[in-house]
């Protein structure tokens, strides 16, 4: 019997906010702080996998200029998109999606507006494998379509809508970003993020004049001046926090079975797809 080297599983895993970087941090296996591409990430090596964790900032226009850079100078079994989401159905507070495509909303944000390209598909093998992870102590795995938009959506009303008119569960801002440059350099795709405000919540404060330039100077001060959003923002806090803590728990069980044979079967299929 010939002895075979194991396959390495190579993982890029992409954030947008601190929050989302740090809850992958934390259980992330001898993480060692890197630059990459002039990027401060993450970088985990062990004798079969290696994973590189990179904070590409809100939005699709930062999150596709950010993966391109990445992308373009790796080569990796899967590309995930992860962190919070907002919910376009019941789901709750903390609850785990994994998504089964994404949809990519226009530049207008106008949520009547058409889609930019079809459904970018999440490779099928990678979605089974996560999905086969067992929570404890949390809410079920589920799956669906994702949407990502340009803005965030803040009022409740906004989410109603744009879950009827799509069908999707969830919406971010940066998973249809990324999935398009993942396909266009033929990688398999994965999105799983945790809701952190729900269907019928509206947001605090408008927090898309936090992505302008020099914006954060009048959401403080908004903020600081307006007593009655203080409530709300401890509220979204502590979705934030309990949304964090679920992402936790799923990639540390991730990262301890990405080398059993389910995830082998998922590695050497997309490989075998791409090549």
């Amino acid at each position: 019997m010939i002895w075979q080297e194991p396959l390495l599983t190579r993982i890029v895993i992409l954030t947008a906010t601190r929050v989302e970087f740090n809850a992958i941090g934390r259980v992330l296996p001898q993480g060692n702080s890197v630059n990459c591409m002039g990027h401060a990430g993450l970088e985990s090596q062990a004798e079969s996998t290696h994973v590189l964790v990179i904070q590409t900032g809100m939005g699709p226009d930062k999150a596709r200029s950010i993966a391109q850079r990445i992308l373009e100078s790796k080569v990796c079994d899967v590309v995930i998109s992860t962190g919070f989401a907002g919910a376009l159905n019941s789901s709750p507070i903390g609850s785990l999606v994994i998504g089964q495509e994404v949809l990519l909303l226009g530049q207008s944000g106008d949520l009547m507006s058409d889609f930019v390209l079809p459904a970018i598909k999440c490779h099928p093998d990678w979605v089974n494998a996560s999905l086969g992870i067992q929570m404890i102590d949390g809410y079920p795995l589920q799956s669906g379509r994702f949407v990502t938009t340009d803005r965030v959506l803040t009022q409740a009303s906004q989410k109603g809508i744009l879950g009827k008119r799509t069908g999707a569960v969830a919406v971010d801002m940066e998973s249809g970003a990324i999935g398009q440059v993942a396909k266009h350099h033929g990688f398999p795709f994965l999105i799983v993020r945790s809701i952190s405000d729900g269907i019928n919540e509206d947001l605090p404060v408008d927090f898309n004049m936090f992505l302008k330039p020099f914006g954060w100077i009048k959401g403080v001060a908004l903020v600081l001046s307006t007593p009655r959003c203080w409530k709300g923002l401890f509220r979204l806090y502590r979705n934030s926090k309990q949304a964090g803590i679920q992402l936790s728990s799923f990639f540390e069980k991730f990262f301890a079975i990405i080398s059993t044979p389910t995830f082998s079967m998922a590695i050497n299929k997309s490989r075998s797809e791409i090549s």
